[in-house]
């Protein structure tokens, strides 16, 4: 019975440890999983107005807040392009903004066309219309 309570204590004290490591993960990267779930509705938005129109038109102001978006998630996955939690936190949180679109099986993808795509760091809005074909490639991965 003895053993039976030492055993109990170290499996509490285990898992007390171990949550204690989820929430310190989670919390040191809760920006990156706040810019992923932006990014995530920002390429939703996108792509439904995509879907709407079958165009992408840079000329909407909702697309252009969404490409901003998505530039500002590019930039932030450039900067921190070393932090692998900091990837693992960003996809998790695109795929909570995706809406059933953006999946686990396609958000790695996504994240990492968006984190190499070339021309979205230094768009600005008014060179927003450079960009299209890369956003359009971003979005081909959603269809």
């Amino acid at each position: 019975m003895k053993k039976l309570g030492i055993l109990m204590m170290c499996f509490a004290a285990l898992a007390f440890v171990s949550c204690g490591s989820m929430n310190n993960l989670a919390s040191s990267n809760s920006v990156a999983t706040a810019n992923g779930t932006a990014c995530g509705q920002a390429l939703i938005g996108l792509y439904n107005n995509y879907k709407a129109t079958k165009k992408l038109d840079l000329t909407n102001a909702s697309n252009i807040t969404y490409a901003m978006s998505i530039v500002t998630a590019s930039v932030q996955l450039k900067q921190n392009a070393k932090d692998s939690n900091y990837r693992k936190a960003f996809t998790s949180g695109l795929v909570l903004g995706g809406a059933g679109i953006i999946t686990s099986n396609n958000a790695s993808s996504i994240t990492s066309r968006i984190a190499n795509a070339t021309g979205l760091s230094s768009t600005t809005r008014s060179n927003i219309s450079s960009a299209a074909g890369t956003l359009t490639s971003i979005l081909s991965l959603l269809q």
